[in-house]
């Protein structure tokens, strides 16, 4: 058995530096040699990149891809992505659109960096690593693994700024634990569909708030963006001012509503009001669904890199959730 460990950065591998806090400064190895694995299992370590992960850019996730490809023809039987916690739920996202390989890819982090009394990095890279390994994570695709528990991708939320228990499933449930070194999954197989992977990705997608007294004057200057998501109240509403100020522009570009709340879906057909969904879809806006306004940025601008058409893109956000 042979697992390939991916380095790319993120608090698990920070140390403190000249100026008193800590960055990346461990190598993929080192994380790995710290666990102290007793397992028959070959661990191949590499550094791919070492940032923090705002400074992650969609070419780093493809390029995280290749990588990882090269290794399953050196004969790996599982991945794992170290990498910081601030952006792992919209970079496994991407990642779990993208992976089309049966061997099992695990994304994972940590809390709290390796010179704090009760860091999470080691046991998070070792469960992760049972994950990989175990049989029954094959065809499963991109999975999280954090603090004990296993997640998808779609549903991932990182809830708290400094809790280990930070990430959450959002929508959707836990698919399964590590308990006693043994990996136990809750509920079957899910493979979402697996989208083409572009040799690059340069649309432009912006999100604008809905907030109160204030969500038209982001509407200015839009012509360089290739899509909108508009993050908006409750079940996705906007304004009176907003949907008025958007429909004068006469926007040709996609333009996909989320909600801000945290939970739950957009409606459909619940309100009728000026700036309600009923109001926005006749108005030829999308209405996101489930996806939250970072999810759904990510998944338009995959969608319009495969030249995916308005109507096109409908019909994937209408039915990505609904995908079994």
């Amino acid at each position: 058995m042979k697992i390939s460990v991916l380095g790319i950065g993120g608090t698990i591998c920070m140390l403190k530096d000249e100026l008193g806090g800590v960055s990346p400064k461990l190598s993929a190895k080192a994380l790995v040699d710290s666990i102290g694995l007793k397992e028959n299992i070959n661990i191949e370590a590499k550094n791919v990149l070492a940032v923090p992960s705002p400074s992650l850019k969609f070419e780093d996730i493809l390029e995280i891809i290749k990588v990882a490809k090269n290794e399953i023809r050196n004969n790996s039987n599982g991945i794992v992505i170290t990498q910081g916690t601030d952006t792992l739920e919209e970079s496994a996202f991407l990642l779990s659109l993208l992976w089309d390989e049966e061997i099992p890819m695990i994304v994972t982090g940590a809390m709290k960096n390796p010179s704090e009394i009760g860091s999470d990095g080691a046991s998070n890279l070792y469960q992760s690593i049972l994950v990989a390994s175990d049989k029954l994570s094959q065809k499963r695709g991109v999975l999280v693994v954090f603090n004990h528990v296993i997640y998808q991708p779609r549903f991932l939320h990182k809830s708290n700024s400094f809790s280990l228990e930070t990430f959450k499933s959002i929508n959707g449930g836990n698919i399964g634990y590590i308990y006693e070194k043994q990996v136990k999954y809750i509920s079957p197989v899910y493979k979402n569909k697996i989208y083409h992977i572009p040799n690059k990705i340069n649309k432009k997608v912006a999100i604008i708030p809905a907030c109160l007294s204030g969500d038209d004057y982001f509407l200015d200057n839009l012509s360089a963006f290739d899509g909108l998501i508009i993050n908006g109240f409750g079940a996705g509403h906007v304004s009176f001012d907003f949907i008025e100020k958007i429909k004068s522009l006469s926007l040709n570009i996609p333009c996909v509503v989320a909600s801000r709340t945290g939970s739950g879906p957009t409606a459909y057909n619940t309100y009728s009001y000026r700036g309600s969904e009923i109001d926005l879809q006749k108005n030829g806006f999308i209405m996101g669904g489930f996806f939250d306004c970072l999810k759904a940025r990510i998944f338009l601008t995959l969608l319009l890199m495969n030249n995916f058409n308005k109507e096109e893109i409908l019909k994937e956000f209408n039915s990505y959730y609904m995908h079994f």
